[in-house]
C-alpha cells in the first residue's frame, strides 16, 4: 500500500538583538507532499518503506517582509536569486527508504546518499549546507518514525503513558520527555480513530555549533498536540503538534 501524507510547518520567531529596541520577527511556512509506500515485510518482523517527495512550497517573511518564496510547481527560471530553489527542487522526486524493526523503529536509511548528490550538483556548498541544516539524516529518518508516540502494552480509554527520546539535531542532542493520553474513540475524516493526546518537554542535553556557528540552548521547551490513531489501517493518520520555546543564541 501507498499512502499520500502531507505535512505543514508554519514558524514564528521573535528574537530580541542586543542594542536593538524592537525583537526581529520573522515567520517561515514550509508545506511537503509526500507519498510513504510499504515496500516488503523484512525478516526480522519489520518492514522496507519508501518516501518520495511529490511537491514543495517555503515561504519566509522578516519584520512583515517577504526574503524568500519556493514552490517546485512555478518555472525554475523564475529562482535565480533563491538560495533555497536547488535544495528543494532537488527533493521533488527523491525516493528514500526506511528499514525498520518489528515495532516500527528505523533502524537504517536509504537514498540519502543520492539526494546529498542531486544537491551538489545543483547548488553551491553554501546551500549544501543550508541543506544539511534543514533536512539532516536524523530529520529524514523521522519522517518515517511513526511508531515512537504508540503504547508498547495494551490501554483503555483515558490511561496514559510516557515516552522519553534523544534527538540529534543541528543544535545537538536534544530531550524529548512526552506523556500520552487515550482520550476518546472519535470519528476523524472517514475513519474511526483513537484520540490521543500529547504534553511534553524539549530541552538541550548537550549543545553543538558545528553546524549553525553558534550555540544555540533551549531553556525553555513545551510541546502539545494531538494524533489519531486508526487500528484498521495501524498507523497514525494525523498529527497536530504545537512547539513553543526560548532559545539562547550564543
Amino acid at each position: 500500500k501507498t499512502f499520500a501524507m502531507r505535512m505543514e510547518m508554519n514558524m514564528d520567531t521573535e528574537m530580541k538583538v542586543p542594542n536593538q529596541p524592537d525583537p526581529v520577527k520573522q515567520q517561515v511556512k514550509l508545506t511537503q507532499n509526500f507519498s510513504l509506500g510499504a515496500l516488503k515485510k523484512l525478516d526480522n518482523g519489520g518492514w522496507k518503506l519508501q518516501l518520495e517527495f511529490e511537491n514543495e512550497t517555503l515561504d519566509v517573511s522578516t519584520g512583515g517582509r517577504s526574503v524568500l518564496s519556493f514552490d517546485s510547481n512555478e518555472n525554475p527560471a523564475q529562482e535565480t536569486n533563491n538560495p533555497a530553489a536547488p535544495i528543494l527542487r532537488a527533493m521533488v522526486g527523491t525516493r528514500l527508504q526506511y528499514f525498520t524493526d518489528a515495532a516500527g523503529k528505523v533502524e537504517k536509511m536509504g537514498g540519502v546518499d543520492d539526494l546529498m548528490k542531486r544537491i551538489s550538483a545543483n547548488g553551491t556548498p553554501q546551500q549544501r549546507g543550508m541543506f544539511q541544516q534543514m533536512f539532516s539524516e536524523d530529520t529524514l529518518k523521522r519522517y518515517g518514525s511513526f511508531s515512537e508516540a504508540l503504547p508498547n502494552r495494551m490501554v483503555n480509554v483515558g490511561e496514559s503513558w510516557s515516552v522519553k527520546n534523544d534527538i540529534v539535531s543541528t543544535i545537538g542532542t536534544l530531550a524529548m520527555d512526552m506523556n500520552y493520553t487515550f482520550k476518546n474513540w472519535e470519528q476523524h475524516g472517514d475513519r474511526k480513530c483513537a484520540h490521543v493526546d500529547a504534553t511534553g518537554t524539549i530541552t538541550s542535553k548537550n549543545i553543538s555549533a558545528a553546524n549553525v556557528g553558534a550555540a544555540v540552548e533551549i531553556q525553555k521547551g513545551k510541546i502539545s498536540g494531538d494524533f489519531w490513531f486508526d487500528p484498521d489501517a495501524g498507523m497514525i493518520v494525523a498529527v497536530h503538534n504545537n512547539q513553543d520555546m526560548t532559545l539562547k543564541i550564543t
